[in-house]
């Protein structure tokens, strides 16, 4: 259940991405939401069910923005096998590991991103334009913690034991004393 919703969640946060937030000014930058929810994904969830659902969330990505077809899903899996395999002998997950950790993915995906392209087209030029780049990851940077955040609190609301608490009163831990 909570893959379906992180996929209505993705596609909700892509469709953001590509209508509202281009009316932001050009040297304002555009904030890239979609990308902190697929580094929330690749660590959160189990090995089947993210990789299944970063790659309906790259085959999305490439009906709203791609050249080559498949290069998205494949970005976005790579990415998560690299997340889940770090997530094993590294803590990750941990706040302070957050924003390092979305702006290196954000490199590795638009450097496969940028390699796969030129590989793919070579008598297209293709700029990596350094100005735009530092711009994105200034801007993921910001952005990251706060949705880091309200993804976590969309994630406690689908989660069924972590949803009980919020209705449940804690119980008292005077065990002598009822």
């Amino acid at each position: 259940m909570p893959v379906i919703s992180y996929f209505f969640l993705g596609v909700f946060l892509l469709i953001l991405q590509t209508s509202l937030l281009t009316i932001l000014p050009h040297w304002a930058g555009s904030p890239d939401p979609f990308f902190v929810l697929i580094v929330f994904v690749a660590i959160r969830l189990k090995l089947v069910h993210g990789a299944l659902l970063l790659l309906m969330l790259g085959l999305v990505m490439d009906i709203f923005s791609g050249i080559f077809l498949g290069i998205y899903p494949i970005a976005y899996v790579l990415l998560f096998l690299l997340l889940h395999g770090l997530s094993r002998g590294l803590a990750i997950q941990e706040t302070v590991h957050r924003i390092p950790l979305v702006i290196i993915s954000y490199l590795f995906v638009n450097g496969l991103l940028y390699s796969c392209a030129s590989y793919l087209a070579p008598e297209n030029e293709l700029t990596w334009n350094w100005k735009d780049i530092l711009m994105q990851i200034l801007l993921l940077a910001i952005i990251t913690l706060p949705l880091f955040t309200l993804f976590e609190s969309f994630d406690a609301m689908l989660t069924p034991r972590k949803a009980s608490q919020f209705f449940l009163r804690p119980k008292n831990k005077n065990t002598f004393r009822d």
